[in-house]
């Protein structure tokens, strides 16, 4: 899967974009692959058999709302599918706006994820592929 979005990456006719749209894009690109390490250090870091195992308890848990696309407790597969979903999505979307309104979103998606790493870090979240 990685080969396809570095593909999709490196191929995205994204030329139109001036240099601000440029950066905005990839800094939206980055936070969001920074959040997907983070999402999967919490799915590889399960305690096994947390249902059944005393005094075992998955200490984290998805609560933002991507549960409702992954669910809860997800596996790292359905955590890849999700945010490659979201990646690609977004520059779709961003190539699709008019560059003043493309600015606003790369923007927005920035400033979100940046809220959204910066909490999970805060709880004791990792960075992991």
């Amino acid at each position: 899967m990685w080969r396809y979005l570095i593909l999709f990456l490196l191929s995205f006719p994204a030329l139109a974009w001036d240099e601000t749209d440029r950066i905005l894009g990839a800094t939206a690109v980055a936070s969001l692959a920074y959040d997907w390490g983070q999402t999967r250090y919490v799915a590889q870091n399960r305690c096994p058999n947390a249902g059944g195992a005393p005094g075992c308890t998955d200490p984290y848990q998805e609560s933002g709302w991507a549960k409702h696309f992954i669910g809860s407790t997800p596996s790292p597969g359905q955590v890849d599918r999700y945010f490659a979903t979201c990646i690609v999505g977004t520059l779709l979307i961003a190539e699709w706006l008019p560059s003043s309104k493309r600015k606003i979103f790369l923007g927005t998606i920035t400033a979100v994820e940046l809220v959204v790493i910066r909490h999970n870090r805060q709880i004791g979240i990792q960075m992991q592929f």
